[in-house]
């Protein structure tokens, strides 16, 4: 009896070893062959340099995202639209779709280029039309500088759209009028 528990001891220590050094070498390979784990999250993603240039908008995904014809996101520079799910959300997203849904726009890139998410940042033009500018003066939209961003070449513009829609109460600034109105 006394033989029988040496032998599972022993036999548990030994698994016990092996397992271990299975785990360790298995991050070592994956560091070695440079493979993310699952679990990890992607730290030094290599994405491929945005150019100016003309490009069909084949999506909207709301009041300031769509997606180029090359399949990247593009994300309007300066601005911040409601999300789909809130006020003003559904009503900044279908007026984008009907500024640039299947349209051939022009891009314009600024300092920065991508977002922390891998997106294009930029200005998008219809013809002579500032897309960026238009949902803010329509109140679709409203200024918004990211952290530590440099200033935006058309901030100026977008303040200046920004403050027309304040003033008439357009779009989400509605909201914000009414919202003094009633106090």
């Amino acid at each position: 009896m006394k033989k029988n528990f040496k032998k599972n001891l022993l036999f548990g220590f030994l698994a016990l070893v092996i397992f271990f050094l299975g785990f360790t070498s298995r991050n070592i390979f994956y560091e070695k062959n440079r493979i993310s784990l699952p679990t990890d999250k992607p730290k030094n993603i290599l994405l491929p340099e945005p150019k100016e240039g003309t490009y069909k908008v084949t999506k909207v995904l709301d009041g300031d995202t769509a997606v180029l014809e090359t399949g990247e996101k593009f994300r309007y520079l300066g601005i911040d639209a409601p999300e789909s799910n809130d006020r003003w959300g559904p009503e900044a997203k279908k007026f984008n779709e009907e500024m640039v849904l299947n349209k051939k726009i022009k891009v314009e890139l600024d300092r920065t280029k991508l977002d922390k998410y891998g997106r294009i940042l930029g200005y998008i033009w219809v013809g002579d039309v500032l897309v960026n500018e238009i949902l803010v003066e329509r109140g679709y939209a409203k200024v918004n500088l990211m952290k530590g961003e440099v200033k935006p070449k058309y901030l100026d513009r977008l303040k200046k759209a920004e403050d027309w829609a304040r003033q008439n109460h357009d779009g989400v600034w509605f909201d914000e009028w009414e919202k003094s109105v009633n106090k």
